[in-house]
């Protein structure tokens, strides 16, 4: 791929879709005051990224002002999730408490949610659309129903399985240090505890050239690191014959020397030699992965249905921990899934506790309507699926204040956050994804998103504390 890498950044980006609703579809939309909008995101970093892209289809339409989720506001705009019977609580409760507090308001709830089920979300009158993941991008669609003027109040058809990757650039993550960026869409494997698959559609890859230019378009902006986020991230290029993940690197590492770059989560089965040759050898790549692991029993694996065994996870955890024992490992794992036996779940603890992870997600199982995984025999009692998450947490907890004690005395680049808890001090996060904190103050030169050299000095009170390294 290097020939044609030579000029990715000079080369313009494809234009995005063009909405399936024609311009005649705009006429009201386009109103003379500014259209006052509250943007709430659930879940995963993707959608944050889409929460963004929304911002800017609608500010094509019309003038629009953003305030805080808790102002007043004409339109508020919940970007759900699905991955959780919680998360779907927590988008209602979220509509509710708009509508509650800003009766003359419109609600639309858009994304997974809204696309696996939305008959559940048109039920609820605080709510005046719907749209899911098929449909949100096209805002001129639903904008009339969202606002009061007429057309579909609900819009979530399934996806066309040829649909392609579109999204539009953005240019900002108010609030945030650092940006996401989706590179991939969609998923093909069909879990059985999932629902994702469903609402986010097949798996679809962003062509090289409009990555570069998202992430070029970051970078002008002045935003130091960005992540990479998909929902199959290491699926890229299965779908457009670009190469495959390494090659994605490659190209946006050598259009853009100056930009840090991070990955979200991989399945162990994709850390392979080409990766870890890349990680190994190219300081801009963050010493930080995220494994979606979910359980270290080959048996619920198995059922799962997982690409993966437990030794290819403790092969990819061993093999990113031969990179150095600074390489920050977090993993997610599911407990309380379907016929999970105590000696199932003895295998997952034994993984957490024998291997050098730094950071433990632990999920309790939450059966998702329409999936295979609800037909499943086998339910796990809620009180041992409890205690099952909570000995895990700690498992977990013990092995970051594992990683944490080979930190200090050790100096590592970090990027300043935005806001602390902490008087007297910056809150930034480490290039391994730890969390750290910088004595200073305003007007010391650390500004929030920018890069720093620190030496991390101590730990304590489960924080770690460095000073700045100045020249």
């Amino acid at each position: 791929m290097d020939a044609p890498l030579q000029d990715l950044r000079m080369m313009p980006p494809r234009p995005a879709a063009v909405p399936a609703s024609g311009p005649e579809s705009l006429h009201g939309l386009v109103g003379t005051a500014p259209l006052r909008v509250a943007f709430h995101t659930l879940g995963c970093r993707l959608n944050q990224y889409d929460t963004e892209g929304l911002r800017v289809r609608l500010s094509e339409l019309r003038a629009v002002v953003v305030v805080p989720w808790q102002e007043p506001a004409d339109l508020y705009v919940l970007n759900s999730c699905a991955v959780t019977a919680k998360a779907e609580h927590e988008c209602r409760r979220l509509a509710r408490q708009a509508k509650q507090r800003h009766p003359n308001a419109r609600v639309v709830v858009a994304g997974c949610y809204a696309q696996v089920r939305p008959e559940a979300l048109a039920a609820m009158p605080e709510i005046d659309a719907v749209v899911g993941n098929a449909q949100k991008d096209d805002v001129a669609a639903w904008l009339p129903a969202a606002l009061g003027q007429g057309g579909a109040r609900v819009r979530s058809a399934p996806f066309d399985p040829q649909t392609t990757f579109n999204a539009p650039l953005v240019d900002a993550f108010p609030g945030r240090s650092r940006a996401f960026v989706k590179v991939q869409d969609g998923c093909d494997l069909r879990c059985t505890y999932c629902a994702i698959w469903q609402a986010r559609g097949p798996g679809r890859s962003r062509p090289v050239v409009d990555v570069v230019a998202q992430l070029a378009r970051l970078d002008a902006a002045g935003y130091r690191e960005a992540v990479l986020t998909g929902i199959h991230l290491g699926g890229w290029g299965r779908d457009t014959g670009e190469g495959r993940l390494p090659d994605l690197l490659r190209a946006c590492l050598h259009a853009l020397p100056n930009l840090r770059l991070r990955l979200s989560s991989l399945h162990p089965n994709e850390v392979g030699r080409p990766l870890l040759e890349l990680l190994a050898g190219e300081p801009r790549l963050r010493p930080h992965v995220h494994l979606s692991l979910q359980s270290g029993s080959d048996s619920v694996l198995r059922r799962m249905q997982r690409p993966y065994r437990g030794r290819d996870a403790q092969r990819a955890v061993a093999a990113v921990a031969a990179l150095g024992d600074h390489w920050g490992i977090g993993a997610d794992f599911i407990v309380g899934f379907p016929g999970e036996t105590a000696a199932d779940f003895a295998d997952t603890l034994r993984l957490v506790e024998d291997l050098p992870v730094s950071f433990v997600h632990v999920f309790r199982y939450s059966t998702r309507p329409g999936t295979t995984a609800a037909l499943l025999d086998g339910a796990v009692p809620a009180a041992v699926a409890g205690e099952r998450a909570v000995r895990l947490r700690e498992a977990g907890g013990a092995a970051r204040s594992r990683f944490r004690r080979i930190l200090p005395g050790r100096e590592c680049e970090v990027i300043v956050e935005n806001g602390t808890d902490l008087p007297g001090y910056h809150q930034a996060t480490a290039d391994n994804y730890e969390t750290v904190m910088i004595p200073g103050r305003e007007g010391d030169g650390l500004r929030a998103g920018g890069l720093a050299q620190v030496r991390i000095e101590h730990e304590a009170d489960g924080r770690l504390f460095a000073v700045p390294l100045r020249g």
